[in-house]
C-alpha cells in the first residue's frame, strides 16, 4: 500500500513538474511574440508620428526596407521598391507646393492601431492643407487605413493604403482603368529612372 501511494506521488509529482516546465517554455515562448508585438507598435508608432509631422523626408524613409512592396487600393497602384515609393510620395520634391493650415498643424491624425505579431492596422484621417496654393480640405472625407508589415529588423516590407480621394482623382483613377488597364502607372508618376 505505501508502495503504491509512492509511486501514485512520485507520478503526481513527476506530471507537476512537466506541466511546470512545459508552462515556463510557453511562458517564454509567449514573452518573446510579446515583445515583438511591442517594439512593432512602439516602431509603427514612431512612424506614424514621423508621417504626422511630414517635415523629415529623410527619417520618413528609414523606416522602410529597399525591397518595399507598395499598393494604393484606391489607386490601383503597385510599387516593388523603395525608390519607386520615393517617387510616388516625393515630398523632398514638393518645395513648397504643400503647406499646412498652420506651422505646428499635424499632418494626419491616427485614431486607432492594431498589431498582430509584425502586421499593423492602423486608421485615421489626413487634415486638410494646401497644395499649390489650392486648399485640400475634408469635404470628401480624407480618412485612411493603412497596413504595414514589418520585419525582424523592424523596417517595413510591405504597405497597403486605403485612402480616401478627392472625386477627380477617382475619376481619373477609373479613367486610366478603363483607357489603359489595371497595371497602368499614372501618368503623373515618373518611374523611368531611380533618384
Amino acid at each position: 500500500m505505501k508502495m503504491k501511494n509512492s509511486i501514485s506521488l512520485m507520478r503526481w509529482v513527476l506530471s507537476m513538474a512537466i506541466l511546470l516546465i512545459a508552462n515556463g517554455c510557453g511562458k517564454k515562448e509567449t514573452d518573446n511574440v510579446n515583445d515583438f508585438e511591442q517594439a512593432v507598435r512602439s516602431e509603427a508608432l514612431d512612424y506614424f508620428e514621423t508621417f504626422a509631422e511630414r517635415t523629415d523626408w529623410n527619417k520618413f524613409c528609414s523606416y522602410y526596407r529597399d525591397d518595399l512592396h507598395f499598393k494604393d487600393i484606391t489607386l490601383q497602384l503597385e510599387l516593388d521598391s523603395l525608390w519607386k515609393f520615393k517617387r510616388f510620395y516625393k515630398w523632398d520634391e514638393e518645395g513648397n507646393r504643400f503647406q499646412k493650415m498652420f506651422p505646428d498643424q499635424k499632418h494626419l491624425d491616427l485614431q486607432s492601431l492594431v498589431v498582430e505579431g509584425n502586421t499593423v492596422a492602423a486608421k485615421g484621417n489626413v487634415n486638410p492643407f494646401y497644395y499649390d496654393g489650392s486648399l485640400i480640405d475634408t469635404e470628401w472625407g480624407m480618412e485612411f487605413t493603412i497596413w504595414l508589415r514589418f520585419d525582424e529588423d523592424l523596417k517595413i516590407i510591405e504597405q497597403i493604403d486605403w485612402m480616401e480621394y478627392d472625386p477627380g482623382t477617382l475619376e481619373n483613377t477609373i479613367n486610366r482603368c478603363k483607357e489603359k488597364g489595371f497595371e497602368a502607372i499614372p501618368d503623373w508618376l515618373d518611374l523611368s529612372r531611380k533618384k
